[in-house]
């Protein structure tokens, strides 16, 4: 009697041929002639899902380039490192800079700056694991968190990072532009917040700039 779910419900649903689709399912029960019936109904809710996805990784990632933007980056490293104080394992951090971007944009355009960002982040995806979390967190700054790696591990990929971008040449309208990039890379310490790795990482990075840049 009456509704026979609280509320429509989400399931997935199968066509004759075999295959599914998401689907909301609602069944209420109504009365006719003193007889009870059950009246139901199944809509196909693919096209929200999709857009419900699409909404998500809008929201999730940077527009330019496709990885997590500074919003998300952020949330998913407290996670991470709210993980390794909890179990002891390894935790280090990276953040990238691009090598005098604004003469990039001077020189070429903002087209062409847009292009290198790109190119640099194709590289550096090639390098990094899939487990590792890489996020655009300002104009050239990128960070790349390394569960499960310690500091020597992480220098090792920040070198092979530097190597990776300073081979990189994107050609825009004809013209090879080369770019470097500096690194700098710190480790998770002992009752360490987020805030502080990231302090760390960003002198470490300071260090390497004054050091003369294309430096990891």
């Amino acid at each position: 009697k009456g509704r026979i779910f609280d509320r429509p419900r989400e399931v997935l649903a199968r066509r004759k041929d075999e295959t599914s689709f998401p689907a909301e399912i609602a069944i209420s029960a109504f009365q006719m002639d003193g007889e009870w019936y059950a009246a139901g109904n199944v809509r196909d809710i693919t096209r929200r899902k999709q857009d419900e996805q699409e909404l998500k990784r809008l929201a999730n990632t940077d527009a330019l380039t496709g990885i997590y933007n500074r919003r998300r980056f952020l949330e998913l490293a407290g996670q991470e490192v709210a993980r390794a104080r909890r179990y002891g394992g390894p935790l280090t951090m990276l953040m990238l800079d691009l090598d005098h971007f604004k003469a990039v944009n001077d020189n070429y355009g903002h087209k062409a700056g847009d292009l290198v960002l790109q190119s640099m982040v194709r590289v550096c995806r090639q390098v990094l694991r899939e487990v590792d979390i890489f996020g655009r967190v300002g104009g050239e700054e990128f960070m790349a968190l390394l569960p499960e790696t310690g500091l020597e591990g992480a220098r090792n990929v920040a070198e092979r990072l530097r190597a990776a971008v300073a081979a990189e040449s994107p050609s825009v309208d004809g013209t090879q532009i080369s770019c470097t990039t500096s690194v700098g890379v710190a480790a998770l310490e002992p009752d360490m917040s987020l805030e502080k790795l990231m302090k760390a990482v960003d002198e470490a990075l300071y260090q390497a700039k004054e050091a003369g840049r294309n430096r990891a």
